[in-house]
């Protein structure tokens, strides 16, 4: 059972019960550190209420919402890199009361001595790595782009985002000439609007383009453009999308929905149309002579620029309704199955996507290829109301 194997390397795992009855989402780490304390380290999860079940630490590995950094980020106890909190604070409109590290750098994390590393997921995205009381080496690293600074461990707790080996969609390459074709090759024939997400692939996406010779504007949402002014040098002239030429564009007003209304999944993109505390459009027309012929806006923003707006999708997934161009943030499967290959560890364990099946797959798959591993959805120790719910593998 896997809770013995991880009994053995001083180890237990575990999920905590919500306030609902669910379980909250991704994990936490129980462990002794090297002075003998017992800690809990609460991974990319949402704060807990109860004071009693405060965990001592939030590692939060990056701040896309899917990690649940909205919520940690109001707890003194949550550790990010500065340029998470930095993120967290400029998407959310909160102050992040936590503490920061610079990644690549060595945290004090309750006394214990953590290692960040760079995993070039989004702007300061980080891995986390310390060694508890049996010497056992723990290594977290959210999502992954680049793996190449990880180290060796013996209990990896990793994602899944694009793990399943039986889905096509899960090995790529970035394709810049693609990217190229796409936006340079016909910037004069019509508009060009590039999904992608507000935070980290937008950046990416504006750091290609300058990188190919595109100096003219780029309009984007006005929270895009702080992230993408405060995260990337050289970022050019960033407009507002009322500057947009050439199409019917859309101005945005807040707007809530009950959460009864939100019937898709979580991997949907229906939800991204229409999502608790989502967007709202107002079409207007803006002149066709207008110098911004480029565009880069949240996915679900795509729909509301009319017909004659060439739109595109930066992402390695299938399920949009728009032409895709394989830019990714992620590993695809073949680079995670290697990922685990370099840092060897005894125990993988799959915590990422929270739900659906893609981290059984993975898991499966690593097993497969001779690495013990287990995923999130496999954990059946849940805890809450300060008493263990079930402790069974």
């Amino acid at each position: 059972m896997y809770s013995k194997e991880l009994a053995d390397l001083g180890v237990v795992i575990f999920r905590r019960q919500n306030e609902s009855g669910g379980v909250k989402p991704h994990l936490c780490v129980r462990f002794k550190s090297e002075d003998g304390r017992l800690l809990t380290f609460a991974i990319d999860t949402t704060r807990f209420l109860s004071a009693a079940a405060q965990p001592d630490a939030y590692l939060i590995t990056h701040a896309h919402s899917d990690h649940y950094g909205k919520s940690a980020m109001l707890s003194e106890n949550s550790w990010c890199s500065r340029e998470t909190a930095k993120a967290l604070e400029i998407r959310y409109d909160k102050t992040y009361k936590g503490r920061t590290f610079k990644t690549g750098e060595t945290a004090d994390v309750c006394g214990v001595p953590v290692r960040t590393f760079d995993v070039r997921h989004a702007p300061g995205s980080a891995a986390f790595y310390w060694v508890n009381d049996a010497g056992t080496r723990i290594l977290v690293t959210g999502d992954v782009k680049d793996a190449s600074a990880l180290p060796e461990c013996d209990i990896l707790i990793t994602e899944a985002s694009y793990g399943d080996p039986a889905d096509l969609g899960c090995y790529f390459r970035d394709d810049i000439a693609g990217l190229h074709d796409a936006v340079l090759s016909h910037i004069g024939e019509r508009p060009i609007a590039l999904g992608a997400y507000e935070f980290g692939k937008s950046q990416k996406a504006v750091s290609l383009i300058r990188a190919m010779g595109y100096n003219g504007p780029i309009a984007m949402t006005e929270k895009t453009i702080l992230l993408t002014a405060g995260f990337l040098e050289n970022a050019g002239e960033l407009v507002p999308l009322d500057s947009f030429g050439g199409s019917e564009t859309v101005s945005y007003s807040r707007v809530s929905y009950a959460a009864s209304e939100i019937k898709a999944g979580p991997d949907s993109f229906e939800e991204a149309v229409v999502r608790a505390d989502s967007l709202s459009a107002v079409r207007h027309t803006v002149p066709d002579g207008s110098d911004c012929r480029i565009c880069i806006v949240p996915i679900h923003h795509l729909p509301y620029l009319r017909p004659g707006t060439q739109k595109y999708v930066l992402t390695c997934r299938t399920d949009y309704p728009f032409e895709n161009i394989r830019i990714s943030d992620h590993l695809d499967v073949n680079g995670l199955t290697q990922m685990v290959r370099e840092v060897n560890p005894k125990i993988t364990v799959v915590y990422h996507p929270n739900s659906g099946s893609r981290t059984d797959r993975f898991a499966k798959h690593l097993e497969r290829n001779g690495y013990r591993a287990f995923s999130i959805n496999q954990i059946k120790n849940i805890v809450g109301n300060g008493k263990q719910i079930s402790s069974a593998d």
